[in-house]
């Protein structure tokens, strides 16, 4: 056993009421005379929740993710001693949401906080760095993350993979600082290979132009998506999971779920079988959801437990890829 280790104490998440069929996008786009029902058979899109409230917010969002938490772990406020915040697409730059959010409920001052952006790859960063650092600071017993996108909200009305694709949704994790457990955050693996840096932007002209070119349009403030081959980035996947399997001794027979990215359900399975696993492993929310950015691995986590299907020891493994791209993996023991 490990003299100290971290553990997910629980999970919750939150998502808009407004539930957003594929018809709508097809009747969308079918008036551009754009057909995109192969993308949506591809991705595995059937609805996505988006958020019609103008008022709306990631904050908002994350905030209600965050007290639905607390609300399950009973956890004080005050006993929080680190609160990260994980978006693409930040409300604020200053001061951090992660402030705002500490803020809402009122925790206390011992406490540190920040934002993080690794883009869709925010949440697994975070897990990783904070679980990291939970175990060499005993004096850090509970940290709050907290993840939350709206890219829909910020997607051209004409680039269906970015328009089509995306759902609202915040999720929130608080983790704890235990002794002699099995359970908990085991190692984690990463993969950046940087040549498409250039590929999606937001706000696509940078913003440096959307504070100062005023007669900037509105399209140069919203993501720019250029189409480009993820394949090495999904295949990067099967090396890192292969990597943490056997660097900590154990086989594919012992990961009970993946939790994989749900930007395609194509994807997925090409990782399922890149590994030659049980289909059944992998867990698909990206029918229900949408893809959620940063949120998109924990949501499918979330609604696992949710759904009763882990039980205490077994072992699964995280991965996800952000724009550029980047790409974290983490092995966890229930």
């Amino acid at each position: 056993m490990k003299n100290c280790n971290v553990t997910i104490k629980d999970v919750a998440y939150y998502h808009p009421d407004n539930l957003v069929s594929n018809e709508y996008f097809i009747e969308h786009f079918d008036k551009q005379g754009k057909d995109i029902k192969n993308l949506l058979e591809v991705t595995g899109r059937e609805y996505r929740y988006i958020s019609d409230d103008p008022n709306e917010t990631i904050l908002t969002m994350g905030i209600e993710a965050t007290n639905n938490v607390i609300k399950k772990t009973k956890i004080d406020p005050s006993e929080l001693n680190l609160i990260v915040f994980s978006t693409s697409t930040p409300e604020y730059i200053s001061p951090s949401n992660a402030l705002i959010i500490h803020n809402s409920i009122r925790a206390g001052q011992k406490t540190a906080i920040y934002d993080l952006n690794a883009n869709c790859a925010g949440m697994l960063v975070a897990l990783e760095q904070v679980s990291r650092s939970m175990r060499d600071n005993p004096r850090i017993k509970y940290a709050l993350i907290v993840g939350s996108d709206q890219l829909n909200r910020f997607s051209r009305f004409n680039e269906a993979i970015s328009y089509a694709n995306f759902g609202d949704s915040a999720c929130a994790i608080i983790l704890e600082n235990v002794s002699n457990s099995d359970s908990g955050f085991i190692d984690s693996d990463s993969y950046t290979n940087s040549s498409n840096h250039d590929k999606i932007l937001l706000p696509a002209k940078g913003f440096s132009s959307v504070i100062h070119n005023k007669r900037l349009s509105i399209k140069d403030k919203l993501v720019k998506w250029s189409p480009f081959n993820l394949e090495g980035a999904f295949f990067s996947a099967k090396i890192s999971i292969e990597e943490l399997i056997s660097r900590n001794n154990l086989t594919k027979k012992d990961i009970k779920k993946y939790f994989l990215s749900q930007f395609a359900k194509k994807n997925i399975d090409y990782v399922c079988e890149q590994l030659d696993e049980d289909p059944e492993k992998f867990i698909f929310v990206g029918d229900e959801f949408g893809y959620t950015g940063t949120t998109s691995p924990i949501l499918a986590f979330a609604k696992t437990i949710e759904n009763n299907e882990l039980t205490k020891g077994d072992y699964v493994i995280f991965w996800t890829v952000g724009a550029g791209v980047t790409c974290s993996c983490i092995l966890y023991r229930y």
